[in-house]
């Protein structure tokens, strides 16, 4: 690893961005929903947005928080109980919700959106978040904490907001809160995985970082902490593998927009000691909902084929694919 800076090390009951306070996590929420909220009332709903077949309208509607969509509202409900949360069917879902509101009013999208906020401010900002959201829980990208995977909406609002504007006009809030909740994720797969690691990424808009540890005993869960570091200038000067770029390239690099290999030849991304980088790809390629596996392994590909990207790869280049 370049730089001096010691590794991230956890707490023991470390759990990431759930861990941190609860004043914050409703600041960096606040900021995504907000940002897609602000987005949303400038964006025609009836234009096509880069996903195929889908309008504005569609990539809104899905997001909001609507009768047909008790998501989150199910999860804690079970949480409270003690029940198991059993995992709905997105792509049914999401045609469901999609199909009710396909006439809704700018006004009732709008509505739903800020519906979908409040609700996620109001459990951040109640004594509950400290008890249950600290509850493992099942979601689409395995068992997270209750808290976490509220947070891991962000990720999710980000990508949408990029899917239906440009990124200059998505507001700087929305696409930092939603790399905080990439980052967050990563540790959390890395964790889970027995990893001891130390990652993060580099953008304009700041820099998070993430470090795991195995876990303590088997009958513990292994801990991760995710922090803001909004001093860093840069890669190098942060002194941990990294990757560095524009938020929205970061981001749509994760969520397979875009392709990692192009990004990395146009150098819109940069990666920083691939070699502890690769080390993270069994991790999140375990992950259909968050393909960084495969996006590291093309990365790889493209610095072994491409050898002016790098001095010097050595024989480390290996990935799975």
């Amino acid at each position: 690893m370049s730089g001096t800076r010691p590794p991230l090390r956890p707490e023991p009951d470390a759990r990431g961005l759930t861990s941190a306070d609860p004043d914050d996590l409703a600041d960096l929420f606040g900021a995504a929903w907000d940002g897609m909220a602000d987005l949303a009332s400038r964006v025609p709903a009836d234009q096509p947005s880069r996903l195929d077949g889908w309008r504005v309208r569609d990539v809104l509607v899905r997001l909001g928080s609507w009768e047909e969509h008790p998501s989150f509202a199910s999860l804690l409900d079970d949480a409270r109980h003690g029940r198991v949360h059993e995992l709905d069917d997105t792509r049914a879902r999401n045609a469901l919700v999609i199909a009710a509101h396909h006439d809704a009013t700018g006004d009732e999208i709008q509505q739903a959106l800020l519906a979908a906020r409040d609700r996620g401010l109001a459990f951040l900002r109640s004594p509950e978040v400290t008890t249950i959201g600290r509850e493992w829980t099942d979601s689409p990208l395995g068992q997270l904490p209750v808290t976490g995977v509220l947070l891991a909406s962000a990720f999710e609002l980000a990508v949408h907001a990029l899917d239906i504007a440009e990124p200059g006009d998505v507001p700087p809030g929305l696409l930092d809160a939603g790399v905080a909740a990439l980052v967050d994720l990563t540790g959390a797969l890395a964790a889970r995985r027995g990893l001891r690691a130390t990652v993060g990424v580099v953008t304009p808009l700041g820099t998070w970082a993430t470090g795991a540890e195995p876990a303590p005993s088997r009958a513990e869960p292994a801990p991760w902490t995710t922090v803001a570091l909004p001093m860093v200038r840069g890669a190098r000067e942060l002194g941990w593998p990294a990757v560095e770029g524009y938020a929205h390239d970061v981001l749509d690099a994760a969520a397979g927009r875009q392709s990692a290999t192009t990004l990395l030849i146009g150098r819109r991304l940069r990666l920083h000691d691939i070699t502890a980088l690769l080390r993270l790809s069994p991790a999140l390629d375990e992950v259909t909902g968050l393909p960084g596996g495969p996006a590291l392994r093309a990365a790889t590909r493209t610095l072994g084929q491409t050898a002016e990207l790098v001095g010097r790869i050595g024989d480390v280049v290996r990935g799975r694919g």
